[in-house]
């Protein structure tokens, strides 16, 4: 017999016969799934960060008009500090921190204010700030749910696939 995780639940295979089947034990998995996934950094990150996935690269995400539509699918949030080529943990779910050099048209996270992907590589914005809304018209070329602060410096990470705006 093999053993097999899925949905939360442990699976073990038996084959009675010729067919094979899996019985579900019911004890759930023992382990939770991490949240952190280790990448190479594709450029200098900074902690807080947005970044979205080139093969093994981490970099950084922009939803700015005129860009690869990759570059604003964003995966996650640099745990640290990351040099060019070093290996970066990347926050895919759950809590992260977020400094003023993350974020654009404020000093922090306003708690209970939804953030979203900004137009400038790594960075996060509210839908409304002071230079506009995040539209076409503002130029951007998606609106990219990351999640919802927490606290002044903490964001819990929620990120929904972009939706494209067209202008």
């Amino acid at each position: 017999m093999t053993t097999r995780a899925i949905f939360n639940r442990k699976y073990e295979s038996f084959t009675p016969g010729t067919t094979e089947v899996w019985l579900v034990n019911g004890a759930g998995v023992a382990t939770t799934p991490a949240t952190i996934q280790n990448l190479t950094a594709g450029a200098t990150l900074i902690q807080g960060d947005v970044v979205y996935v080139s093969g093994t690269y981490a970099l950084p995400a922009t939803a700015v008009s005129g860009t690869v539509a990759a570059n604003y699918t964003a995966i996650g949030v640099a745990a640290a500090n990351a040099a060019s080529s070093a290996t970066v943990g990347i926050n895919v779910d759950g809590v992260t921190v977020v400094s003023s050099a993350n974020l654009i048209g404020e000093t922090q996270l306003t708690p209970g204010q939804y953030y979203y992907l900004a137009k400038y590589d790594g960075k996060l914005t509210k839908y409304a700030t002071a230079s506009g809304l995040v539209t076409a018209a503002s130029g951007y070329a998606a609106l990219v749910y990351l999640g919802q602060a927490l606290s002044p410096t903490e964001l819990q990470i929620e990120i929904e696939p972009p939706v494209v705006l067209y202008d």
